[in-house]
């Protein structure tokens, strides 16, 4: 079993990302909307590890917090390489985000909490996965099928951990979104 950490959007970037995972699905294809189980939400993950209880979660709660105008850029469809294609939508890593990153890892790290390598600071690639589990041919179509697409700002509005396995996100933070903030 394994727990994500995960960033969620504000309600304009999650529709967006929605309207394209049902791009993906109006085409045959599946989106993380319908890939498992799971009940997915459009995110970025800091962080895969096999233990991560929500109290450990929580020692991330103030940087993240003290971070209200974190905001993700989703501007480019790429692909992760391997038999089970994932296509997903690449965040600019400004060094705002990297930073961040960093401090979750090291006051995980403090508490027991091991990432996964793909998730390591030097390794991380911030991104919002749309599918996975594709074909060469499904992935083809898929980046045909986005490939118009405008750059999504996210404000970061929420922080939750999600059991990967029954699908449960236990919310850990709330944070201001910035048009409130104004």
């Amino acid at each position: 079993m394994a727990y994500a950490l995960e960033l969620f959007f504000d309600p304009h970037a999650e529709a967006a990302v929605r309207a394209l995972w049902a791009n993906l699905e109006a085409r045959g294809m599946p989106s993380m909307a319908t890939a498992s189980h799971c009940n997915h939400r459009p995110h970025v993950s800091l962080l895969v590890a096999q233990h991560l209880t929500p109290d450990q979660a929580r020692v991330v709660v103030q940087p993240l917090t003290e971070a209200t105008d974190v905001i993700l850029r989703l501007g480019s469809v790429a692909v992760f390489p391997g038999r089970a294609g994932v296509v997903y939508l690449g965040v600019t890593p400004t060094q705002r985000l990297l930073r961040l990153h960093h401090v979750v890892h090291t006051r995980l790290a403090a508490v027991g909490v091991e990432s996964g390598r793909h998730y390591l600071p030097d390794a991380w690639v911030p991104h919002c996965t749309l599918s996975q589990g594709l074909s060469h041919e499904q992935v083809c179509t898929a980046v045909r099928a986005i490939k118009r697409l405008r750059t999504i700002e996210a404000d970061v509005v929420e922080v939750g951990v999600q059991n990967t396995e029954t699908g449960r996100i236990t919310p850990i933070a709330q944070l201001p979104h910035s048009q409130d903030a104004t």
